[in-house]
């Protein structure tokens, strides 16, 4: 993480090649779901005690955990070779991810990346079948050893189904990102596809089960929903952020802003008066070198009597307006959205290409336009 003063996202196992590992506090609630659903399964048999029912769930418990820090080490080292920065791994609720910082991709290297995952659980399951093949084990070992195999077939063949959040959603992505020359459209195709996914999850675990008559196992029934709805949820903020992408280059300063005029910091309530007679639109006050630094407030002049309206200083009925809160009137939702982050206000001068106070713009009416809530 670039910035010490984040807040972590769970406890700090350490580090693997260089990159970060934690583990959110989400993980123990899927360890306990797999620990029981496991333990109960095998106290069912004849010749496992309960203890070691238990033991040998929470050790398959930690079998997916394995299975899954690999898989996003594997994300983590691939992307290390495109030069991807800030990586970091976090073991969650449902089985982790691998974050990055801010950085251009391109689509066979994103492609290249996700891949990398589902990959190596194959790779795993594949190393861990020959070593029961070739290697006389005791049950327990067996039985944990098959398990290995079966998550990370599991792991994998999920992971590269076509649509995100999955890894194989990637796939989807680049195809049309690379059609396209978006990759905002690419994700927007993939979403829904991975939507069709989470619907499918639904009707295998849940639906198709109880249409055959079949007794619905509770454990898959509710893994299989809490994946469906992780997959939906993910997928819907995709799916919003992408739109929000492709609709900045539209938002353009101008549009959004309230027409205004520029006044000295040291006049009087009367001069705005007269301004406003003249002109209309918005007063933005500015200091002698021309900087903004507050906007008259209709409600505040409107309190003042004008007989004594000469007395007044204009500066007494303005909102200030944050250091540096100026924007170009070709500024786009790009350049807007960055204002957002940097300067702490809500209004902002909106200055033309020669420098002339042209417009007020609030932070509303940005946040509105990029979301593509403009009415």
């Amino acid at each position: 993480m670039s910035d010490t003063q984040e807040k972590a996202p769970g406890i700090k196992l350490g580090r693997i090649g260089g990159v970060p590992v934690y583990l959110s506090s989400s993980w123990f609630i899927i360890t306990a779901v797999i620990t029981i659903s496991v333990g109960l399964q095998l106290s069912r048999s004849q010749w496992i005690p309960a203890f070691n029912a238990y033991l040998m769930g929470f050790a398959c418990a930690a079998v997916i955990a394995i299975a899954v820090l690999i898989h996003e080490v594997a994300h983590a080292m691939t992307a290390r070779a495109f030069k991807w920065p800030d990586a970091h791994i976090v073991l969650t609720l449902m089985g982790g991810h691998t974050q990055f910082g801010s950085f251009k991709a391109k689509p066979g290297a994103s492609l290249w990346v996700a891949l990398s995952g589902p990959v190596s659980n194959f790779v795993l399951a594949g190393l861990g079948w020959l070593i029961i093949q070739n290697l006389e084990l005791g049950i327990y070992s067996k039985l944990l050893l098959d398990f290995f195999v079966y998550a990370n077939l599991l792991l994998g063949a999920f992971n590269a189904l076509p649509g995100l959040p999955l890894d194989g959603g990637r796939l989807v992505e680049s195809i049309v990102w690379k059609a396209t020359g978006s990759q905002f459209k690419g994700t927007i195709a993939s979403s829904w596809v991975g939507r069709a996914i989470a619907v499918g999850v639904v009707f295998f675990f849940v639906v198709y089960p109880y249409l055959r008559g079949e007794e619905i196992q509770i454990i898959t029934a509710v893994v299989g929903l809490m994946v469906a709805v992780f997959m939906w949820q993910a997928t819907t903020g995709l799916i919003a952020h992408s739109k929000m992408m492709l609709n900045l280059p539209t938002v353009i300063a101008s549009d959004l802003m309230k027409p205004a005029s520029a006044m000295l910091s040291q006049v009087t309530v009367a001069d705005v008066f007269a301004r406003q007679s003249q002109r209309g639109g918005e007063i933005i006050l500015a200091d002698g070198k021309g900087m903004p630094v507050g906007v008259v407030d209709a409600q505040a002049i409107s309190r003042v009597d004008r007989d004594r309206a000469a007395e007044v200083p204009a500066l007494a009925v303005a909102r200030a307006l944050g250091h540096g809160a100026i924007v170009a009137a070709s500024s786009d939702g790009r350049a807007l959205i960055d204002y957002l982050a940097s300067v702490s206000s809500v209004e902002y001068a909106v200055i033309s290409d020669q420098g002339h106070v042209v417009g007020l713009l609030h932070q509303r009416d940005i946040v509105k336009a990029v979301t593509g809530r403009r009415k």
